[in-house]
């Protein structure tokens, strides 16, 4: 394993990590609307038929933070780029966030070189970025955590996270 230099990054893509409106039944969305903590929008203008769908809970916001409290610098890893700024991290509370500038189509290949050699937690729904993004850290420190884009993020990645970040100080 390489030496651990700076700060460990939390990567973190947005559909299907942290926004499930391309993923869920018009029904769950219908059901998810009076739950409190969930956000059922849309990103842009609401009267553009084109403006992205954003299902979310705002409570995960409270979640990531939790992180930062650990050492972690969270950062986006996602396609919607500096949208994620503009769009998400208002809604979840987080402030700006560093963007690494992803495609949509082989995320890893730009991602994981703008870590710098920096260890990584990614949270991300597509495996296959997960394993490219792996081949590609080399002996870098990090963790692939794979979501499941109809459910989100959950404590038991928050867990698994800050057990990875406790590992690499210990």
């Amino acid at each position: 394993m390489a030496a651990v230099t700076g700060r460990p990054l939390v990567l973190l893509d947005v559909d299907g990590v942290l926004n499930l409106g391309k993923f869920l039944s018009s029904e769950r969305r219908g059901r998810l609307r009076g739950d409190q903590g969930w956000h059922c929008g849309r990103a842009g203008d609401p009267r553009d038929p084109y403006a992205e769908r954003i299902v979310l809970n705002r409570r995960w916001g409270t979640m990531l933070r939790s992180l930062e409290k650990d050492g972690a610098e969270l950062a986006w890893a996602t396609a919607w780029n500096e949208a994620a700024n503009w769009f998400i991290s208002p809604l979840l509370g987080l402030g700006q966030l560093p963007v690494a500038l992803a495609l949509d189509g082989g995320k890893a290949e730009t991602v994981v070189p703008w870590t710098r050699g920096r260890p990584w937690a990614w949270l991300e729904d597509r495996e296959f970025e997960l394993e490219d993004a792996s081949a590609l850290a080399g002996d870098v420190p990090h963790l692939p955590v794979l979501v499941d884009p109809q459910e989100g993020i959950g404590w038991d990645h928050i867990e698994r996270v800050r057990k990875w970040l406790v590992s690499l100080r210990g």
